[in-house]
């Protein structure tokens, strides 16, 4: 890392981008994103509690359908069957079903997760600069700048330092520095410049 005694001198620094860890920054920024724009908590707490009551209502009308034409008329039951028995026979269906379900979204999100990293050419060097104007991001197939006022927010999380704006985010491992008290310290006056350049900004 390049940095010197003035508090306005750049910061620069390179790295290796690796697939798995742009992929992974991608999935945490989309995440970001939907909850910035989801309802607020008390909204979420609402539907949530609409949501239970109404299941738990529809629950008994659901076991009754099923008595009355399915369980007696298919399974030859008696018709004195109670819904808590009812709920115990479908129980075991119901959980192989989960374990199923679970087990196939687990493995599409695997196999999702290789399908983007193939897409991303490895072993690209990434340098990065830093000064009181922006950041830049420069590669042999491309170059982005970002001004101070574009960068919505900048957090140190998982060992990267991340700037997220309106709609994607970039960032700086900890693989750009040789320590993580240096990423610290270049953490920290990344901060002042962000928050210098935004607060000059009209």
């Amino acid at each position: 890392m390049t940095t010197g005694a003035e508090d306005d001198h750049p910061i620069v620094v390179s790295f290796i981008r690796q697939p798995a860890e742009h992929v992974t920054v991608m999935r945490q920024v989309g995440r970001r994103l939907a909850a910035r724009r989801s309802p607020s908590a008390q909204k979420a707490a609402a539907v949530l509690v609409v949501s239970a009551i109404a299941v738990g209502a529809a629950l008994p009308v659901f076991f009754d359908l099923l008595r009355t034409y399915v369980f007696i008329p298919v399974f030859d039951l008696s018709p004195s069957i109670h819904r808590g028995d009812m709920a115990i026979i479908w129980l075991v269906p119901t959980l192989i079903l989960y374990a199923l379900i679970l087990i196939y979204f687990r493995w599409l999100a695997r196999r999702r997760m290789a399908m983007m990293q193939a897409h991303i050419r490895p072993d690209i060097l990434i340098t990065v600069t830093i000064t009181p104007k922006g950041a830049t991001w420069d590669s042999k197939q491309s170059s982005m700048w970002l001004a101070w006022s574009e960068i919505v927010d900048i957090g140190l999380r998982d060992k990267r330092i991340e700037f997220d704006l309106e709609a994607f985010a970039t960032y700086i491992p900890v693989a750009a520095f040789s320590s993580e008290a240096e990423q610290q310290a270049a953490f920290a006056r990344i901060l002042g410049f962000w928050r210098a350049g935004r607060a000059i900004q009209p």
